[in-house]
């Protein structure tokens, strides 16, 4: 047999405790939707009586969930609740919805005041790799990233500025002005990024190991097989799958614990990767 866990909603469970944001990690406490949550807050859908007259809700019972009254405003929230976290710009926000930058800049602005301490985290988090060239995840490892401090020590923000860019254009031309904005926005945005996802990665790859470990430990003949994105296939011989599996999910939910959120993977027995996915 094979065990089939999968993380539900990893990515944006370490994106909620990582920035810190009580309005995020309320999301998962509440068993709320998350793009849900997400579209109501930085839309304001709750204030908006004449399009909700009975009101909006995240909750996945309540006969006003937001994704049974307007999917097309959760599946919008889709494309912005962790590319905002990203870097993503409203100018991209823009072409990946089709909509204006103008319109776009309402939606970013309206995220990051829905949850202030996301804001904060982004600011934090890019004036600290300025200043030292490099950002750690919660567990500890490292990512250099020295091309960011390299160039805010010489040129400030102003690389992120269209008319300083301009002005710099004379002095270094304009495809290596180019190649250092583009370079330092990399390094900002890569910042971000590193701390979310090579937290999800640290939970699976400790996860697996750990499972392993344990199956030896216990003498079960059950060995780890493939992880596929935040999903681990475990294969168990079949008499022991059904013993095997509550031990897996106890390593997966509780192998590191995150502030603020509790992580959820159930296990399913399958014949087969096909059944159990």
């Amino acid at each position: 047999k094979i065990i089939d866990s999968d993380y539900n909603s990893l990515e944006p469970c370490c994106f909620s405790s990582v920035t810190g944001d009580e309005g995020l990690q309320a999301i998962f406490k509440n068993g709320w939707d998350f793009y849900s949550t997400i579209a109501i807050k930085t839309e304001k859908l709750d204030e908006d009586k004449k399009t909700y007259p009975n009101g909006v809700s995240p909750d996945k019972k309540a006969p006003n969930f937001l994704k049974k009254l307007d999917p097309s405003k959760r599946n919008k929230a889709k494309a912005y609740s962790l590319g905002i976290p990203y870097g993503m710009s409203a100018f991209a926000l823009g072409k990946t919805l089709g909509i204006s930058t103008k319109e776009a800049d309402v939606l970013v602005n309206g995220y990051l005041n829905g949850f202030p301490k996301l804001k904060e985290w982004l600011e934090n988090s890019r004036e600290f790799v300025k200043k030292n060239g490099y950002i750690k995840n919660y567990v500890g490892r490292i990512r250099h990233l020295p091309e960011a401090k390299f160039l805010y020590e010489r040129f400030g923000d102003s690389l992120l500025d269209w008319n300083a860019k301009k002005a710099l254009e004379p002095i270094y031309g304009k495809e290596l002005v180019l190649s250092m904005s583009r370079d330092y926005k990399n390094q900002l945005n890569n910042c971000l990024n590193y701390q979310l996802q090579s937290l999800a990665a640290t939970i699976v790859n400790r996860a697996a190991v750990k499972i392993n470990r344990k199956a030896k430990e216990l003498g079960i003949d059950a060995i780890v097989q493939a992880q596929v994105h935040d999903q681990l296939i475990i294969n168990v011989r079949e008499d022991q799958a059904e013993m095997f599996a509550p031990i897996v999910q106890d390593i997966m939910e509780n192998n590191l614990k995150i502030p603020g959120v509790d992580l959820v993977a159930p296990p399913q027995i399958a014949d087969n990767f096909r059944d159990g996915h």
